[in-house]
């Protein structure tokens, strides 16, 4: 082709970047060959998958060929990107339900757009909200391919305006449930559960043994301290 492939940001946006391994190995892979295996599926010109491939080719004079796919408009091209990079990728948790929720907000406007136009207004991915159905936050987890429960700590993290924890979570730094267990409304919940649990115990001393009653004392002390100093630490931050 006479015209470069034009790479857009957002639909680049849509693709989760491999990992420095994973791109070492795809480009090892095409240099041992001197070959672009697949294709390079391109919509008006730009790029919608192959982008590495594209890098790759680019940066070592590899030829490589082109299939030109037919979209009705630009989201219709988003959407399709999004089922392709979950249909194929070996993604961490959080890029998946980052995508998954993508596709929803997509279709969401599509329809919106479609009653505008007199079409019909009908979807399977309403607006995710807390009051929402079990059956939504069902179907969005199936598509992003964890538990409900998962998706519900991303997206209790994503709306914590904690940028640089959202960060880390989405890059794969940190896993979601552990990201979930340092919000501040997640550690007073533990803070008061340690109470509780202290008051519980405690009401029911002495035990028989004074030395298990000691020891029993002594170590839910230090687990109240321990999370009211995490409450603490989170509060000053």
């Amino acid at each position: 082709m006479t015209t470069p492939p034009i790479i857009d940001a957002e639909f680049k946006a849509l693709m989760p970047p491999l990992s420095a391994e994973e791109f070492a190995q795809l480009e090892q892979n095409m240099l041992a060959g001197k070959k672009c295996n697949d294709a390079i599926l391109l919509w008006d010109g730009i790029i919608v998958d192959g982008m590495n491939r594209y890098a790759i080719c680019a940066e070592h004079e590899i030829e490589f060929s082109v299939v030109d796919m037919s979209f009705d408009s630009r989201e219709d091209v988003k959407i399709w990107i999004i089922e392709n990079q979950l249909g194929r990728r070996n993604l961490h948790a959080a890029a998946r339900i980052e995508l998954a929720l993508c596709k929803e907000k997509l279709l969401r406007e599509k329809a919106k757009a479609n009653l505008k136009c007199g079409g019909s207004p009908s979807t399977k991915w309403p607006k995710l909200r807390p009051e929402d159905t079990i059956d939504v936050r069902t179907a969005l987890a199936k598509e992003a391919d964890v538990g409900e429960g998962t998706l519900g700590r991303y997206v209790k993290i994503k709306n914590s305006d904690d940028p640089e924890l959202l960060e880390k979570v989405q890059s794969g730094e940190i896993k979601i449930g552990t990201a979930y267990k340092t919000l501040p409304d997640v550690i007073e919940k533990q803070l008061k559960q340690a109470e509780k649990t202290y008051a519980y115990i405690k009401e029911r001393l002495p035990f028989a043994d004074e030395a298990f009653n000691a020891k029993i004392n002594d170590e839910l002390t230090k687990l109240y301290e321990m999370l009211e100093k995490l409450l603490e630490d989170d509060e000053n931050a």
